[in-house]
């Protein structure tokens, strides 16, 4: 409901990704940076995606994003490929302009991708082709500092699971 999402987003704190589920291409979806954009952009995601959700989550400011494409047979991984967005995270994945192999992301953030993806696999024992998106660093509303990152390892070398998709990345 409208007010779910209001009072998640009081919650949280704005801004707020919105977007409906199971659509491709990003349709509908918005960062929406106060209550009555959210209460506007609900309406307009819902005609979008009228049999399902609109999910609204918690947006972090200044991620980049992560994606990692391969190949699985019974939960183990075949082959995989990193590639980064050169864009901050907001941008639709296949709206985004990309970089293989990733060109700034630390060795060590790229090892923990790997290792959260060999686990996601491993898991859901994927067999086929998989998308898993990372957010990486970023900061959330309620921050000690809403302007700036800190600058410190830990804030620049987080690295969170957005969603696996069990298909090839549009990207």
């Amino acid at each position: 409901s409208h007010q779910q999402a209001v009072d998640f987003a009081s919650e949280v704190g704005y801004p707020v990704l919105v977007r409906p589920s199971f659509v491709l291409s990003g349709a509908a979806m918005k960062v929406c940076r106060d209550e009555e954009g959210l209460r506007a952009h609900l309406d307009i995601a819902k005609e979008v995606s009228q049999d399902y959700p609109v999910v609204v989550s918690q947006f972090v400011r200044g991620a980049r994003e992560l994606e990692m494409d391969g190949v699985a047979k019974d939960g183990e991984v075949v082959c995989c490929q990193a590639h980064e967005h050169v864009e901050d995270a907001g941008v639709h994945s296949g709206d985004a302009s990309l970089l293989l192999p990733p060109q700034t992301l630390s060795d060590y953030v790229l090892r923990r991708a790997r290792e959260a993806v060999r686990e996601i696999v491993k898991q859901l024992q994927i067999s086929g082709p998989f998308n898993i998106q990372f957010l990486v660093g970023g900061r959330t509303s309620g921050s000690k500092d809403e302007d700036e990152l800190d600058g410190s390892f830990a804030s620049m070398n987080d690295v969170r699971v957005i969603e696996c998709n069990l298909r090839a990345s549009r990207s």
